[in-house]
């Protein structure tokens, strides 16, 4: 049969169509829908339901089958399928069959490619083998069927698709490990592994990859990482044979050892994926002697300025030996990307007589599609020389040609603005002598992958090197005479060395106005003041450039991030804010990370550059439903992350998150109190954006949830303004005993802070307040807060009536824990009373209830009061002891504020006992636990006494390594 002999489909990869002449363009999305689904079942009959789900799934027209004709027939006259002879696409009774010969559709190649490397393992080949299923693997193209429109397509048959070439991946990764070439695969395993997190499989074959390469520690670190992540994602361990072979490599397993390596060569593990089309080995081309040394670089950059980290790198890197050193510099548009390599490529000139090929591929470009990279090809033969009459037809044997050409020669390629990696592997040479510099506002991680390329990510300009720029492009006398107006102006830049340049240019061209003008029209405009009709003047037009090269979803999770709360987010946030599913998020937050509109941290948080954040602003959705969830997000954290640092204390009722909300698992104490640091930034301005769009229960939620964690890490401060927020919530809300717990919680920390009128006023309004809602709890915790209020003002007898009053509230409630903690505070104020015998019987009461109820956070503070009552009854020894068990306990809860208290009298009784270094040692610590807080005056008072002590004795140094760390 000669159907279809013509044409050339792929299915392993975006759709596509190509005849002799070239691709052929199938325009309609229900076209390619038809097509496609056709193809992934070549030779087989599909039903014309089978069609009509696919291409318009729930939402099929009434005479479906009618506009599945129309489709078809105009699909047979796009592929030159006019009915004369036998048909490509054929209809049966039922549907459609189309008639394609095996090589010529992708799918059909690589499925026999993968048979007969079966036959090859059944006779013992495994170079074969190995070859057949590299080749295999070649075919594929990501996205596959991106450019397809059909939700069944996507849900059904890619995934089936994905399998396919998973398995045959995993299988040829296994045989190269059999043949010894574990060296020569781990960068795809790296990448497989990490597109693949939960294929133990894969991990396996990674682990012993890196144990044979010598690399036991990455080794054992990749198993740990995924027991990680089988627990949080699916709440299992891994596999008998992942944990086997983690045993094996703690033991050093003999078994483990690499084979030899085979004697045949096989399929170089970087070649995978190039494309349909492998180069023709046989082709050869003459050329004239005749020496052409190109020198196509564009003029430097006048006004470059700092980088000296990235031009020592690229320096670094195209002083290596080897194989091909390339350098992909990546960066969000107006970077600094293109000034950066030219300002090398002119530096390093002279180390590269053989000449300088320079192409603008026009990867994200105003100007209408990237370059076709044959047509770059084109444009180096040109250069090198190449008669027009010289030059082959065919693109692979063009690509031979230039390879051929620059093989051994020193010369430099500059490949600016690339949008993938498929679009610069033509022009890579085949030569170690060559070094190719490229450019892209993506990692290009093919080509870090395949080629061993390194990857300089760009950042923000220093404000010094901010200022440099701005200096020599207006003159040192002007930024000196407006020296306010110029750090204004670095500050609104933010390091962005487009929007740097924008506003050098036009404060140099319009000398008569003052930077301060410019820093008003900058407040007054934003992003519309760094426009300008140049498209490549024009930060606006930079950026949308970059955001017209991604896909609906991508464009909705980063124009939702532009609205997230808070410097960063994590991914759990992330999917909550946009609604996604996690592995959806996960894969959209990776490519904008790479399109370098994104940039993450250590600890896999993401985080945006304010002027991307305010242009992506600009298309973010009116409605707050976004908002609400993620805002729900962070409640409901807080909340499981309070109960588990302070599981004794009060809870509130909250609703169940918004469907769409993935909330993380939080295991204990350690994780809770982690997820708070990471993620207190964003707390507060959740809260913040919460109180702005009237979502008045989750403000005062949040101010709950923060307050113990908030109170343990000393931050008052802050207290102070979260409270505020959540009592002006609770009283616009209307709820009494939430404006009762805000009051209450306002009343403490302003009492701390000595703001003690203001407390007093909250807590005796609180208190009121219980009287109107009856709440007996809220009144004896009220009472309790007033009693400390009082203490503060050094008024005991108040405070010891106060919290009397609350700890018989207790009692009569049957409230152990919390009558725990009255009696300790009544045992403090007795003591402050000169009423030693009535404190120690409180607070050996306290202890009791404390041990008893299994409350870590009151035992700590017990035992603090219990060591004070010791200190003031001359019993010093068992005071020192009371503390540092004090400590201990504080430092597992993460207490600071207390641990900092502690410490201090720990201080004041080794002093009273004489041992002046460990007084010194305990002084010192609290000092600067103090100092970190914001509690200078209590800083200073500690500071005094430890000027005022005897020096240390000798021997005495190593004392505050002894102390429990805080």
């Amino acid at each position: 049969m000669d159907i279809g002999r013509g044409l050339r489909f792929s299915v392993l990869g975006p759709l596509r169509v190509v005849d002799t002449d070239g691709p052929i363009a199938i325009t309609a999305g229900k076209q390619r829908v038809v097509l496609a689904t056709l193809l992934l079942h070549a030779g087989q009959e599909i039903s014309y339901d089978q069609l009509t789900d696919r291409v318009w799934h729930h939402d099929a027209p009434a005479d479906a089958r009618g506009a599945l004709y129309t489709h078809v027939t105009r699909l047979r006259r796009v592929m030159g399928d006019q009915g004369q002879g036998p048909q490509l696409v054929r209809t049966h009774e039922h549907g459609y069959v189309i008639d394609v010969e095996h090589d010529c559709l992708d799918l059909s190649r690589f499925r026999r490619l993968v048979q007969d490397a079966e036959r090859a393992a059944r006779e013992s080949d495994l170079p074969g083998e190995a070859d057949l299923l590299g080749r295999a693997l070649k075919l594929w193209q990501d996205p596959v069927l991106a450019n397809v429109p059909s939700e069944v397509v996507h849900r059904d048959d890619v995934p089936r698709l994905a399998e396919e070439r998973e398995r045959t991946l995993e299988r040829w990764f296994d045989v190269n490990l059999m043949l010894g070439r574990h060296g020569e695969i781990i960068g795809d395993l790296l990448v497989a592994a990490d597109t693949h997190p939960l294929r133990e499989g894969l991990r396996a074959q990674l682990m012993l990859a890196l144990y044979r390469s010598g690399r036991q520690a990455e080794a054992l670190k990749t198993y740990h990482n995924m027991v990680t992540l089988l627990r949080e994602e699916l709440g299992v361990d891994p596999g008998k044979e992942l944990r086997a072979l983690q045993h094996a490599i703690l033991n050093d397993d003999p078994d483990l050892a690499a084979p030899e390596p085979g004697t045949s060569p096989g399929v170089d593990s970087g070649e995978l994926r190039q494309g349909m089309l492998a180069a023709d080995p046989a082709l050869t081309v003459s050329v004239a002697n005749a020496r052409v040394v190109p020198r196509q670089l564009p003029a430097p950059p006048a006004l470059f300025v700092g980088r000296r980290d990235e031009l020592a790198l690229l320096d670094d890197i195209s002083a290596e030996s080897g194989p091909v050193v390339i350098s992909a510099i990546a960066g969000s548009g107006g970077m600094g990307k293109t000034w950066l390599a030219l300002h090398w490529a002119h530096r390093n000139i002279d180390r590269f007589p053989d000449g300088q090929l320079f192409v603008d591929l026009r990867g994200f470009s105003p100007e209408g599609a990237p370059m076709d990279p044959e047509v770059a090809v084109r444009g180096f033969l040109d250069a090198l020389g190449v008669a027009r009459d010289r030059v082959p037809d065919q693109p692979h044997a063009q690509a031979s040609l230039f390879r051929s050409l620059v093989a051994n020669k020193q010369m430099l390629m500059v490949l600016d603005n690339a949008v993938d990696a498929a679009q610069v592997e033509p022009l890579l040479p085949g030569s170690g002598t060559c070094a190719v510099v490229m450019t892209s506002r993506r990692w290009l991680s093919g080509v870090t992958t395949r080629y061993g390329a390194r990857h300089l990510a760009l950042d923000i300009l220093s404000d010094d090197e901010a200022r440099t720029l701005l200096t020599r492009r207006i003159g040192a006398e002007r930024v000196a005479a407006e020296s306010e107006a110029t750090e204004e102006l670095i500050a609104l830049c933010k390091g962005f060395p487009l929007a740097l340049s924008i506003i050098s240019a036009r404060a140099a061209t319009q000398s008569h106005r003052s930077l301060m003008g410019l820093v008003a029209e900058l407040h007054d405009e934003g992003l519309d003041a760094l426009d300008d009709s140049d498209p490549s003047a024009s930060l606006p037009a930079v950026l949308s450039w970059s955001l017209r090269a991604l896909s609906a979803e991508q464009v909705k999770v980063l124009t939702l991030l532009s609205i997230a709360p808070g410097p960063d987010i994590s991914q759990h946030a992330a999917a909550s804010l946009t609604g996604l599913e996690l592995g959806r998020v996960r894969t959209a937050l990776r490519y904008l990370e790479h399109a370098s509109l994104l940039s993450q941290d250590g600890h896999g948080r993401y985080r945006m550059h304010d002027l991307i954040r305010r242009y992506a602003a600009l298309n973010a959705p009116a409605d707050t439903t976004a908002l609400r969830r993620v805002v729900g997000f962070y409640l409901h954290m807080a909340r499981a992350a309070d109960k588990l640092i302070d599981p004794n204390g009060p809870v509130i009722g909250l609703d169940p998150p918004a469907p769409g909300t993935y909330i993380a698992p939080l295991h204990d104490v350690a994780a809770a109190l982690s997820w708070f640091e990471t993620d207190y930034l964003c707390l507060l301005a959740a809260q913040h954006a919460a109180a702005e769009h009237g979502m008045h229960g989750s403000v005062w939620g949040i101010a709950w949830c923060l307050n113990t964690y908030q109170e343990r890490r000393g931050h008052l401060h802050d207290q102070l303004a979260v409270l505020r927020t959540g009592l002006a919530a609770a009283i616009h809300q209307g709820d009494p005993e939430a404006e009762t717990s805000m009051g209450r919680l306002l009343g403490n920390v302003s009492a701390k802070l000595g703001l003690h009128a203001q407390a007093i006023d909250h807590l005796h309004h609180a208190l009121a307040l219980t009287g109107k809602t009856g709440n007996r709890l809220d009144e004896a915790r009220t009472h309790r807060a007033i009693a400390v209020a009082w203490m503060r003002q050094e008024n005991y007898e108040l405070a010891l009536d106060h919290v009397t009053r609350a700890q018989q509230i207790y009692r009569a409630l049957d409230e152990p824990v919390w009558e725990g903690h009255a009696l300790n505070d009544m045992s403090w104020y007795a003591a402050k009373l000169g009423r030693y015998d009535v404190a120690r019987e409180t607070v050996e009461a306290a202890l009791l209830l404390a041990r008893r109820t299994r409350d870590r956070p009151s035992e700590a503070n017990v035992l603090d009061t219990l060591g004070y009552v010791h200190h003031l009854r001359g019993n010093h020894t068992q005071a020192v002891q009371c503390y540092r068990d004090a400590l201990e306990l504080l430092t597992e809860i993460g207490s600071h504020y207390f641990a900092a208290n502690t410490l201090e009298r720990l201080g004041d009784t080794y002093a009273t006992l004489g041992s002046h270094g460990e007084a010194r040692a305990a002084w010192q610590r609290a000092i600067a636990m103090y100092q970190t807080q914001s509690r200078a005056e209590d800083a200073a008072r500690v500071q005094k006494r430890f000027e005022e002590s005897s020096p240390a004795a000798p021997g005495d140094s190593d004392a505050i390594a002894e102390l429990p760390r805080s």
